[in-house]
């Protein structure tokens, strides 16, 4: 091979290793932004430091109480948010988190088109994964963009809003349909459950995904897996 092509070569497997090392930062932190998501959902329902206990009154009574005043508990329940010095942590944690949960995913779906045109480029193996998976980031930017938050401005209780996997600060503190709900029907606590639990696990599995697609194509490019699977028809033979 000339110098000349062993330059380039050696150039292409540089800012690959460049973009690996990026790549694999913003899949450990938005990880850590999406578990992180789904503890402070745990703190503040099992938890009273960050919303209060729910009173413990009659079917009769809340009817009544709902009635004469509705917004009597969502005022009961923003001062008890307010009051204790985890709420205030937690509610700064979760608008750090719908923060950098977005601007990470933008930025690694960036970073994984990169890789994928500096394959084209090289004419090098293993572009179908990494294709597959900015593919799959873009799918998880769609997932992960906070919707209910940019859609209507109204209560989210009010019309139907398809929310993204990163909630709000007002839809974990909201006194019925919020982190501590009880009282409602097996379809509404599903709901309830898919929405604070379910939804970030299938983010966390769909960013699993993103990662080992592109690592495996970024070991194909750079020859990592041709030597691994080397070694294994050696080791047969």
């Amino acid at each position: 091979m000339p110098p000349s092509n062993i330059a380039t070569a050696a150039d292409y497997a540089d800012a690959m290793m460049i973009a690996r090392r990026a790549k694999n930062a913003l899949f450990f932190l938005l990880l850590l932004m999406l578990l992180l998501q789904v503890g402070t959902f745990f703190a503040a329902r099992m938890t009273n430091n960050v919303l209060p206990a729910p009173a413990e009154t009659s079917l009769a009574s809340s009817v009544s109480a709902a009635t004469t005043a509705p917004t009597t508990q969502t005022v009961v329940a923003d001062a008890g948010t307010r009051s204790t010095l985890m709420g205030q942590a937690l509610r700064y944690l979760t608008a750090l988190i719908d923060f950098l949960g977005i601007l990470l995913i933008i930025v690694l779906a960036i970073v994984i088109l990169l890789i994928a045109k500096i394959m084209l480029v090289g004419r090098l193996i293993g572009v179908a994964q990494v294709t597959s998976a900015f593919i799959w980031c873009v799918f998880l930017v769609v997932l992960l963009f906070p919707w209910q938050a940019f859609l209507q401005n109204t209560d989210f209780t009010g019309d139907f809003k398809i929310p993204g996997v990163l909630y709000t600060w007002n839809e974990l503190t909201h006194p019925t349909l919020g982190a501590k709900f009880q009282g409602l029907d097996v379809y509404q606590t599903a709901l309830r459950w898919t929405r604070f639990v379910g939804a970030p696990v299938v983010a966390i599995i769909l960013l699993l995904v993103v990662q080992a697609k592109s690592s495996r194509g970024l070991r194909a490019a750079l020859g990592e897996s041709e030597l691994e699977s080397s070694a294994g028809d050696l080791q047969i033979s």
